[in-house]
C-alpha cells in the first residue's frame, strides 16, 4: 500500500537541503581515506582505517541522505508532523561534527576518544529518532513508507546501541570483537536501519516517479519478513558459526531485499513515463548492483576456501563497496535528483503558478550532470571492487580518487538546482510536473 502525497505538508526548503547537500561530503572523505588505505587493508576487515572508511559511508554519506530525505517523506509521503523543525536543523549540526570526529578518533585508533565521539552520534540518532518517529505516529496513513521508516528506526535504535556498546568494549577491555561481533552490527545497520528504510521508501517512490500502474503487492510481508532475518543473522552471526551455517544465514538475510528488488523490477515494467529519468536509471542500477552484493555476500560467508589469495579480507571488503556504494548508493543519487527538485519547485516556484511561466521540475535540475553522477559514481564502485578482488593497492588507491571525485560531480549537481531556472515551456504551469 502506498500513501497519498501531500506536497502542502512538506518542510522547509533549508531544514531539508542541507542534510541533501552535506551528504556527498562524507562520500568524498570515504573517498580519500580509500585513496590512503595501507596494505592492512586487504589483510583484515576490522584494520581500523577500514572501519573509518566504513563509517564514512555509512554515517557521513548515506545516512546523512536517508535523514534528509526521511525529513522530507515524513511529512509530504508519510503524512506526519515532525516534532520540531529547530530540532532537525540542531541534529544535523550535532550529526556532522560527530561523525566527522568518531571517523577520526577510529581511523587512528583513539580509544580515549571513541566512547565520547559514539555517544554523540547515539545523541544524533536519539534526535532524529524522536522527530521522525513523531511523523509517524501523528500520520493517519498505514503505508509502505511509513512501516519501513519505523522498522527501519527500530533498527537504528539498535545499532547504535551495539556500536556504542564496542567502543566502550575496546576502551575499557570488557570483550573482544570478534568478526562475528561485528557482522552482527554491520548487518544491522546496513540491512535493519537502511534496507528496511530504503526498501520501504522505493515502494513508495518507484511507482510515484515512474508512474507506474501496478502497486506492490507483498510490501508488508517483504519488510516484516525482513525485519525477523535481520534479528535472527544479527543474534546468530555473533556466536562465529561455521561456514555452512553462515551461507544458511547469508541466503535467509538475502530472502527480503530480493524479493523487494523483484516487486521494483515490476513496478518498472509497469511504468506508464516509458523515457528513465535519473531516478528509474538510478534505480535498475541500483537493483543490478544488489544482485552482485548477494554474490559476493554468499563467497563472503563460505570465507577462506573461496577468497582470492586465501585472504577472506578482500571479498568482504568489496561486499560492502558493492552493497554501500552500489545498491543503496545509487538508488540514494538518483533520489536526491527528484527530492530536492521537487521541493525547490514547490516552494520557491508554485507561488507564481499561473501568473507567469515557472520550470518544471526538470528544468531545476541537469540531467546531464546528475548522469554523470551516476554513471561515475556506478564505475567507481566497479573499479573498487574488482580492485579488492584482485588484491591491488594501486587500484585501490586510485578508485579512492574516482569515487571522491563521482561525489564531488553529485554535490555539484545538487548545488546547482539552488541557482535560478527559468521555464522550458512558453506557457505557464498550473500543475508540478516531473519530468
Amino acid at each position: 500500500m502506498t500513501a497519498r502525497v501531500a506536497p502542502a505538508n512538506s518542510p522547509p526548503l533549508g531544514l531539508v537541503a542541507p542534510f541533501l547537500l552535506l551528504a556527498p561530503i562524507g562520500l568524498i572523505a570515504a573517498g580519500m581515506l580509500i585513496a590512503t588505505a595501507g596494505d592492512d587493508t586487504f589483510a583484515a576487515i576490522n584494520a581500523p582505517h577500514t572501519v573509518a572508511i566504513t563509517h564514512a559511508l555509512v554515517l557521513g554519506w548515506v545516512t546523512t541522505l536517508m535523514m534528509g530525505a526521511l525529513y522530507q517523506l515524513g511529512a509530504a509521503v508519510i503524512g506526519g508532523r515532525l516534532l520540531s523543525e529547530p530540532l532537525a536543523r540542531a541534529q544535523l549540526v550535532l550529526h556532522v561534527c560527530a561523525v566527522a570526529l568518531f571517523t577520526w578518533a577510529v581511523e587512528g585508533w583513539r580509544t580515549d576518544v571513541m566512547p565520547i565521539a559514539g555517544s554523540l552520534v547515539i545523541l544524533s540518532f536519539a534526535l532524529f529518532a524522536a522527530n521522525l518517529a513523531h511523523a509517524l505516529l501523528t500520520s493517519a496513513n498505514a503505508s509502505l513508507p511509513r512501516l519501513g521508516a519505523g522498522l527501519g528506526i527500530s533498527w537504528l535504535a539498535v545499532t547504535g546501541g551495539i556500536g556504542l556498546t564496542y567502543a566502550l568494549a575496546v576502551s575499557q577491555a570488557w570483550f573482544p570483537i570478534t568478526l562475528g561481533r561485528l557482522a552482527a552490527h554491520a548487518h544491522a545497520g546496513l540491512a535493519g536501519w537502511l534496507g528496511l528504510t530504503l526498501m520501504g521508501v522505493s515502494f513508495q517512490l518507484v511507482p510515484m516517479f515512474n508512474v507506474a500502474k501496478a502497486k506492490p503487492r507483498h510490501g508488508t510481508a517483504i519488510l516484516y519478513g525482513t525485519a525477523a532475518a535481520v534479528a535472527i543473522f544479527a543474534l546468530a552471526i555473533a556466536f562465529d558459526p561455521p561456514w555452512p551455517v553462515r551461507v544458511a544465514l547469508a541466503l535467509l538475510l538475502a530472502a527480503g531485499p530480493s524479493a523487494a528488488s523483484f516487486e521494483i523490477v515490476r513496478l518498472m515494467r509497469a511504468r506508464s513515463k516509458r523515457r528513465l529519468d535519473i531516478q528509474g536509471r538510478g534505480t535498475f542500477v541500483s537493483v543490478s548492483f544488489f544482485a552482485a552484493t548477494v554474490v559476493l555476500g554468499l563467497l563472503a560467508a563460505i570465507g577462506e576456501p573461496v577468497a582470492p589469495g586465501g585472504e577472506p579480507a578482500r571479498v568482504l571488503l568489496a561486499y560492502g563497496i558493492v552493497g554501500i556504494g552500489g545498491w543503496m548508493g545509487c538508488a540514494m543519487i538518483g533520489n536526491s535528483f527528484k527530492i530536492l527538485p521537487f521541493l525547490l519547485w514547490y516552494h520557491r516556484y508554485r507561488p507564481r503558478v499561473g501568473i507567469a511561466p515557472v520550470p518544471v521540475v526538470g528544468d531545476i535540475y541537469s540531467e546531464t550532470v546528475a548522469t554523470i553522477a551516476l554513471a561515475s559514481h556506478a564505475f567507481s564502485v566497479v573499479w573498487l571492487a574488482v580492485a579488492a578482488l584482485a588484491g591491488s593497492m594501486v587500484g585501490l588507491h586510485a578508485g579512492g580518487v574516482l569515487l571522491a571525485l563521482s561525489a564531488a560531480v553529485h554535490c555539484t549537481g545538487l548545488a546547482h538546482t539552488l541557482l535560478p531556472k527559468t521555464s522550458s515551456r512558453d506557457v505557464p504551469s498550473r500543475t508540478p510536473v516531473v519530468q
